[in-house]
């Protein structure tokens, strides 16, 4: 009874610091990482689907396409083949917010662990830009930020919304060197979590 207690107390504590992070960034102006309307998933992926191409711009403003980590075969001889990476794609409610900030920690604690597997690793939320590249100095993130900013990227993936709609979705895809997704693990109260099974489906 008193463990129920003790964690419906933390499940309410966690949820009061990320409605007080969406209020502040509405007090400053800028667009609000969580939405209070439900959404309906366009499409749902599953394991060994081929990943949709992603285009979105990093912290700098420079679009990045995660169908340019796909290897591709080539011509006669091999002729113009290139080879590909894997690619960890983490979403996440909100830069700053205490657990998203929790889990960008620690993916950067052990980047250098996805570095020795050859993949590629990006974090992606409906942040700004501009919001992006402070937060990304901030905490010395080696790795780059995009801006999901109208939510139509994660929308289209079908992440399912936490607390009857009211926080976005903690996702992480990894994606093979085929464009083919290998992974996907979903659990918002567990940030430090997704670093494990990411480097595990690599």
């Amino acid at each position: 009874m008193a463990r129920n207690i003790v964690l419906s107390f933390l499940l309410a504590c966690i949820f009061t610091l990320e409605v007080l992070h969406v209020c502040q960034l509405t007090f400053a102006g800028i667009q609000p990482h969580a939405s209070m309307r439900g959404s309906v998933a366009l499409k749902s992926l599953s394991i060994g689907s081929a990943m949709p191409d992603i285009a979105l711009p990093n912290q700098n403003g420079q679009t990045v396409s995660i169908s340019s980590f796909k290897s591709e075969e080539g011509g006669p001889f091999g002729l113009g083949a290139k080879e590909g990476k894997p690619v960890v794609l983490f979403f996440f409610a909100g830069s700053a917010s205490p657990s998203c900030t929790k889990q960008a920690q620690a993916f950067r604690d052990r980047y250098k662990e996805f570095q020795s597997k050859g993949a590629e690793l990006f974090g992606i939320s409906k942040d700004s830009v501009e919001f992006q590249k402070d937060w990304k100095e901030n905490e010395a993130l080696p790795f780059n930020l995009l801006s999901d900013k109208d939510g139509s990227v994660r929308e289209s993936l079908g992440i399912p919304k936490d607390l009857f709609g009211l926080l976005e979705g903690r996702q992480t895809y990894v994606i093979g060197t085929d464009g083919k997704v290998k992974m996907i693990f979903n659990d918002q109260f567990g940030p430090e979590k997704h670093i494990d099974a990411a480097l595990a489906a690599l």
